[in-house]
């Protein structure tokens, strides 16, 4: 998958609120093959990618697990510590090392309760990604499991 303008922090949040979140970001590494998050455990965490590739995968029973997108430079990695009950929906692992931005969901989760704009235009971020992952997720399904020729007829 490319990178896209939606998944981009400096295309939703102002430079003030950028930096207001950004005042909260760790500088982490990951080589490659490392797993960031496993499908099911807590979320307490998010990164956005500064160099490398991640990709978000999901387990198939009996398979191993599909990746359904590969994310890069400046993308959100990691949306579920935002809404409740709190568990990644998905898996990620660095394809190659990785350089990121890492947030504590607690401390960002804090921040926009007590400036309700900041966590109205992060919430808005974070729905513009899943809304994008909803449909790459579609279609990387669709494309494994759907049988020749289904769909609507022409």
């Amino acid at each position: 998958m490319t990178i896209t303008a939606t998944s981009r922090m400096s295309r939703t949040l102002p430079a003030e609120y950028r930096s207001r979140l950004m005042s909260l970001a760790r500088d982490v590494s990951f080589p490659q093959s490392a797993r960031l998050f496993e499908e099911g455990a807590h979320a307490d965490r998010f990164w956005v990618v500064r160099s490398g590739t991640v990709a978000l995968d999901m387990r198939v029973p009996g398979r191993r697990p599909v990746v359904i997108e590969t994310l890069g430079f400046g993308e959100l990695v990691g949306c579920s510590w935002l809404f409740p009950p709190g568990h990644w929906t998905l898996g990620a692992e660095a394809m190659s090392p990785v350089r990121a931005y890492e947030f504590d969901a607690g401390a960002v989760r804090e921040m926009c309760r007590a400036e309700p704009a900041l966590g109205a235009l992060i919430t808005y971020w974070a729905g513009q990604v899943l809304a994008h992952r909803l449909q790459a997720t579609r279609v990387r399904l669709l494309d494994l499991f759907a049988p020749y020729g289904s769909g609507h007829a022409a």
